[in-house]
């Protein structure tokens, strides 16, 4: 039996670590294009250093390998971008891996890996679907992704996944930032928060995106869907981990003594000190983002892993690398 191709853009970091692995235990043969080497040792021997801003040399990686599945995960995600040109990465190579699909023999499906971000946080939950009002350039610029996308390939071909907070071994932030602070014993959250937000475990993440390979093609074509496990409070997600790490509930301040505390780091900022919290943190702190998965759960299913099991695991993770 002939193996279906898996081609991924982008799989050299965070999510595209564990696509790799959860790709190639599902018996595809696969193939990471990605300019930086994959921060999983263990996946050099599927890599293939490629930039998708060379066309000559992304076309030649893309049709020699002649995938039945594209994912397109690469992408520059900083918030810090002040013009789109910055983001190139995100339009321009979007655009370039489009126009090399209409050349693959064999390709049944692309599946752009887009952002939540295409809508600005705080809005309601149903009108996420639209992705109007994108957050930062960022978001604008995987708008315009999802754009080229719907425009340049045919209905049947494309679906897009708008991953959410995906957390887990690997993540570069979470690990040198939250989970760090927490381990320390360092962090504060705000008392009395209500805050809402989709959260979604990594491994769960790329087993949906595992899914919308194996399932039959039209079932997803042509669809746009949020890719999380739940919506919850965030406070009860941050306090699963302070309780497995440290064996207790997170200790909790007035909003006010955050907000003044963020004050004081965009204070430092200014000045090029590092401090993990700054305005813009704390305003994302204390804004609810959820999103719709009604259609996600109902054409993929539920995700297999818990937030018990998973906080378990990734916090195992996390103490294996303080020894």
């Amino acid at each position: 039996m002939v193996r279906k191709r898996v081609l991924v853009t982008g799989g050299s970091g965070f999510i595209g670590c564990h696509l790799m692995d959860s790709l190639v235990s599902r018996g595809y043969e696969v193939k990471n294009v990605d300019i930086k080497n994959p921060i999983d040792g263990k996946h050099h021997d599927v890599y293939e250093v490629c930039d998708i801003l060379n066309v000559e040399m992304l076309s030649k990686v893309c049709l020699n390998f002649n995938p039945n599945f594209i994912i397109h995960l690469a992408a520059v995600t900083t918030q810090e971008a002040r013009h789109i040109n910055e983001l190139e990465v995100n339009t321009t190579g979007t655009r370039n891996i489009l126009e090399i699909c209409s050349k693959i023999p064999d390709l049944e499906k692309f599946i752009f890996v887009s952002t939540q971000y295409v809508s600005k946080p705080g809005g309601n939950i149903h009108e996420n679907l639209d992705g109007t009002g994108s957050y930062g350039l960022y978001g604008l610029s995987k708008k315009m992704g999802e754009e080229l996308t719907k425009t340049m390939l045919e209905h049947r071909k494309w679906t897009i996944v708008r991953p959410t907070n995906i957390w887990g071994p690997w993540h570069p932030i979470l690990t040198n930032g939250l989970w760090h602070q927490i381990l320390q014993k360092r962090y504060l959250h705000p008392s009395n928060d209500e805050t809402v937000k989709a959260y979604g475990y990594v491994e769960n993440t790329v087993w949906q995106i595992g899914k919308i390979i194996s399932i039959p093609c039209l079932i997803t074509a042509g669809k746009t869907l949020y890719l999380a496990d739940c919506n919850i409070k965030q406070l009860h997600w941050v306090n699963s981990f302070y309780k497995e790490l440290n064996g207790c509930d997170v200790p909790t301040v007035p909003k006010i003594v955050l907000r003044i505390i963020s004050i004081v780091g965009d204070f430092l900022k200014f000045f090029g000190i590092h401090f993990p919290l700054y305005r813009s943190r704390y305003k994302n702190l204390i804004t609810s983002n959820p999103v719709p998965l009604e259609q996600t759960f109902e054409l993929l299913g539920s995700p297999p892993h818990t937030l018990r099991s998973a906080t378990s695991s990734t916090c195992e993770w996390l103490v294996s690398r303080q020894t």
